[in-house]
This record gives C-alpha cells, structure tokens and sequence, in this order.
C-alpha cells in the first residue's frame, strides 16, 4: 500500500514537473512568408517554406507577426473580398481612366477661347496617371505580363505640390505671367521621370533582377515621401499667398473664395491621408504589404478625382477661364461682360422676383442671393449705379407704392399700410425716401395724380 502511494506521488510530480516546464516554455510561432508588394495575383498568398514567388519570381519575405499580422488577418479579407474590395475593381479602373480623359479634353476644350486652368488640369492628370500605372501593373500580372508597366515614366507625383501653389497663384495674380525661375520646381519630377524612363528602356532580365532587391521598394516609397512633404509644404504657402490676397482684396466674389477653400482643404486632406497610410505601412509591415495600405489609398485617390471632375463639370462656366476668374471684383477687376450680366440678374431679382418686398431684405441677403461677396455688391452699386444699398431698393419700393396707390382695389387702404406692402418698415422711412425720389410727399402725388 505504501510503495502504491509512492509510486502515485512520484508519477504526479513528475507529470506536474513536465506541466510547469511546458507551460514555461516559449511556443514556436509558426513562420510564414508572403511575396513582397509587387501587385502580382501571388501577393496575398501565404507560403511555409523560403523560397521565390511563383508568379513575379521575387525573393519572399516573412509575414509580420502581432498587430501587422492581426491586422493582416482582420482587414486584409475585407480589402479583397468585402465591400471595399467590390467597390475597388469598380471605382477604380473606370475613374483613372476618365480622369486622364477629363484631363486632356479640358485642357485643350475651347469655349470662347477660354479653357480650363491647366494648373488644375495637371493636378487631375497627375492623380489619374500615378493611380493608373500601378493599377496597370496589376492588371498586366493577371495577363501574365512583364515587369515593363512598373517602370512605365509616367508617374508625376511630386509635381502635386508645385502644381497646387502655382494653380493658387495663377488664379490670385493679377495677371499672372510665367517666368523661367517657376520651372525649377519641376526640376525633382523631372529627375525621376529620367530615372524611370532609364529603367524602361532596360532589357527585361534587369527589370525582373532590380525587382528582387528592397531598393525598388524602398526607392517608391521614398518617392512618395518626398511628394507628401513637398505637398504640404507647397499647400503652406499657397494658403499664406491666398490669406494675403483675402486681406489685399476685402471686396471679392463669393463663389472664387468659397472654391479655393475647398481646394485648399480637399488637397490638405489627400496628402494627410498619404501621408498616414504610408506612415502605417512603414510601422506596421516596414513597406512589406500592399493590399491594407494602398487599396484604400487608391478609393481615396479615386475620390478626389471624382469631387474635383464634379466641381469641373457641374460649372463649366465658372472654370473654363484661360488665366483665371474675375476674383477681386473692385473697379479694376469686373470686366464688362461680367458687370452686364451681373446687372442682369440684378434686375431679374428685383422685378421679376420682386424682392424689395421684404421689408427684412438686407445687403447680405442680396449678396447671397446673387452669389456675391457684400463688399462687392455695395462697391457695385456706388460706383456703376451711383446708389447706395438703401436707395437702390427704395426706388423700386416708391415704385410699387406708386402702382398701388393707382390701383381702385386699394382705394380703402391708408398710405402707411400700402407702403407696408411695398416692404417699408416705417412711415418715416417711406415719407423719406418718397420725397427723396419724387421731390414731393405721397399726399402731394395723390393730388397731383387726381387732378391728372
């Protein structure tokens, strides 16, 4: 009984020992490894042995471990196959291609010798072209095609932020003019442009061999670096040029400042979003993983492009100007055309709409009705009509209390309460600006009119 009880203890001891010392041990991970981000339909496959990729023939690297791979796990199924992934195949590839078509159609679209700024022109072509290279390249590995579309020269990214401030500058000046000393901003675009063309015209053995080494990667990557900090850069003082023409014109067009803004903080919004999508590729996979970076960079990229073919082409009249659109708006800036038409609308408002009925009707409300900024509205009034807001409105006001005193259906109301309707808000007021226009008070007129 003893040597059974001995023999009980010591076999549970030694099994417990086993216990603690396998609970103590470290687990083996599993070690899996993956193709580097390359675009090809091997990418997102997951490989147990080192070795090449079957399809691009790079040199696999490991699968992250820990939150790159969590994340790997939980987003990457919903970057390829989730709603994400269904809307990519179909936003994607339709909206790069008619950005690069939008591009060159209003860049070379003449409507009374008026085209669109091609600044901006270039800011959609830049976008489209860059989505569209890398989107080609994968298509053309499911065509089981060659290395030659990565190197394809037309990525023009770090033209964004050069293109931005001038884009600002051109529409602020007055006029603008390009100089030679602007084109050294293009001087690191067109460094990499010769980079990639060299690399084109390379046999395709040296693509495949420069695609296997990190620097090909590293060498993208940097490009796009060096684009989001050029970008935002160049989106400071684009937005210091534009505060300093703001404080330069206080009398400006409404709907010229309001789209400069949103230029502005859309373009600050694209490489803020770059900028954190590569900053989380970096952190989480070292540059190694594609489909969780850059898919959403892609819809955000395409996004853009569809807000700024919208703002485009829902206001053709609005963008398709040659230098830039009437935006100081003072004596020096209106041009007769546009003062005509502004007149025009003037008059629509006020006769057809009839709003001096309002007796609420203020400056501001005009103005916005007009789509114009006050300052300038009052600046047009007292310089191309000779009045001021008051007596403008008035006149159509003693006007309309002129046609109802002649009406026989209101031979029952006071004059205060016609001038009411006429949107007065105050006998005063009315007996002012009545005598002011006709030289005579509205009882005097009555006379005049019956002995008529």
């Amino acid at each position: 009984m003893k040597i059974s009880l001995w023999v009980i203890c010591f076999a549970l001891f030694h099994l417990s020992g086993h216990a603690h010392q396998d609970a103590g041990a470290p687990t083996m991970e599993r070690i899996e490894y993956r193709c580097p981000p390359c675009g090809c339909n091997q990418d997102t496959l997951r490989f147990s042995n080192v070795g090449s990729c079957p399809t691009c023939k790079m040199p696999l690297v490991q699968v992250p471990q820990g939150a790159a791979l969590m994340a790997d796990q939980r987003l990457a199924p919903f970057l390829e196959a989730g709603m994400l992934g269904q809307l990519y195949t179909k936003i994607i590839y339709p909206v790069f291609a008619a950005g690069i078509l939008l591009s060159f159609f209003l860049l070379f679209k003449s409507t009374k010798g008026k085209s669109l700024n091609v600044f901006l022109s270039g800011i959609i072509l830049v976008l489209s072209l860059y989505g569209f290279k890398n989107q080609l390249f994968g298509v053309n590995y499911g065509l089981t095609s060659t290395y030659k579309s990565l190197f394809t020269p037309i990525s023009f990214i770090l033209l964004l932020g050069p293109l931005t401030f001038l884009y600002i500058k051109s529409l602020v000046a007055n006029p603008f003019r390009w100089k030679p000393k602007y084109g050294l901003h293009f001087l690191p675009a067109g460094a990499m442009f010769l980079y990639y063309a060299l690399l084109f015209v390379m046999p395709g053995q040296i693509k495949e061999q420069f695609m296997a080494t990190p620097f090909e990667i590293r060498f993208g990557h940097m490009e796009q670096i060096l684009s989001i900090f050029m970008g935002m850069a160049y989106l400071f003082f684009a937005h210091r040029l534009f505060v300093q023409w703001k404080i330069a014109h206080p009398i400006r067009n409404v709907t010229f400042t309001a789209w400069v803004f949103r230029f502005l903080v859309g373009m600050a919004g694209l490489f803020l979003f770059w900028g954190f999508m590569v900053l989380a590729n970096f952190a989480l996979y070292d540059f190694g993983v594609t489909t969780l970076s850059y898919n959403p960079l892609w819809l955000f990229i395409a996004v853009v492009l569809i807000w700024l073919g919208t703002e485009v082409v829902s206001n053709l009249k609005f963008f398709l100007l040659n230098k830039s659109i009437n935006v100081s708006n003072g004596n020096q800036g209106v041009d007769e055309a546009g003062l005509s038409s502004l007149k025009d609308k003037l008059n629509l408002l006020m006769v057809d709409q009839k709003l001096y009925l309002d007796p609420n009707l203020s400056l501001d409300i005009l103005a916005s009705a007009l789509d114009v900024n006050p300052k300038y509205l009052s600046a047009l009034l007292n310089n191309s009509l000779k009045k001021n807001f008051y007596d403008f409105v008035n006149q159509y006001r003693v006007d309309e209390v002129k046609k109802r005193l002649g009406d026989e259906h209101n031979r029952y109301l006071t004059i205060e309460a016609i001038a009411n309707q006429a949107g007065f808000r105050s006998k005063s007021s009315f007996n002012a600006a009545f005598r002011k226009q006709m030289n005579m008070t509205p009882r005097e007129f009555i006379k005049q009119e019956v002995r008529a």
